[in-house]
């Protein structure tokens, strides 16, 4: 069913919300600051003229720091609703064939929400992404928790969340600031966002 009522575009994201039991992430490799911006502006008008279902929460583009690279991260309520919305033929003639018509990438990757941790009551406004690879979903668990019980590599870290791959292959974290990070990889600063806002409670 589609459900387009409720749907803002807000920047900010919120890796923590609840009621996500899915999460679709990959990273992207553009040429150059103007080539990183086209493709985040039409792949958010993309979505933002899409026929989404009420299963669809959120999706975001997320300019990296070196200019180049998009992190793009979304979130849906169950991995079968997401799979019967990409299934249908008319969402990937549509959605499907403008995405593909700004960028060629493969799908992204497939995450389960493992640990969701806030910090300090901050708001995060930025992001660095770090991927692990792991032997299986077990393996990866056990590294979230295992880092999740360190002191935190950055105290001025507000937020941390972890993602578990569906094929248990891989670990992805999510660490949020309310500034600009240090460090010498890119780091994340929401672009554009579609988002369907959490309900009270949820």
């Amino acid at each position: 069913m589609t459900d387009t009522t409720g749907l803002r575009p807000i920047a900010p994201s919120d890796p923590t919300r609840p009621d996500a039991g899915l999460v679709l992430a990959s990273l992207w490799h553009t040429e150059g600051p103007e080539q990183q911006r086209k493709v985040m502006s039409g792949v958010m008008d993309a979505w933002e003229e899409a026929r989404l279902p009420a299963a669809y929460l959120a999706r975001h583009c997320l300019a990296g720091s070196d200019g180049r690279t998009v992190l793009n991260f979304a979130q849906w309520t169950t991995p079968e609703a997401h799979r019967a919305f990409a299934a249908d033929p008319r969402n990937q003639q549509t959605l499907g064939s403008a995405v593909q018509a700004l960028y060629s990438a493969a799908p992204p990757g497939r995450y389960a929400p493992h640990r969701l941790t806030g910090r300090h009551g901050g708001t995060a406004r930025c992001f660095t992404a770090t991927w692990y690879d792991t032997e299986d979903a077990g393996a990866a668990r056990s590294l979230a928790d295992a880092l999740a019980g360190r002191e935190p590599a950055d105290p001025a870290a507000v937020a941390e969340c972890s993602f578990v791959a569906a094929d248990g292959r891989q670990l992805l974290v999510l660490t949020g600031f309310e500034d600009e990070p240090g460090g010498a990889g890119p780091w994340f600063r929401p672009f554009r966002g579609l988002v369907r806002p959490a309900h009270r409670g949820a």
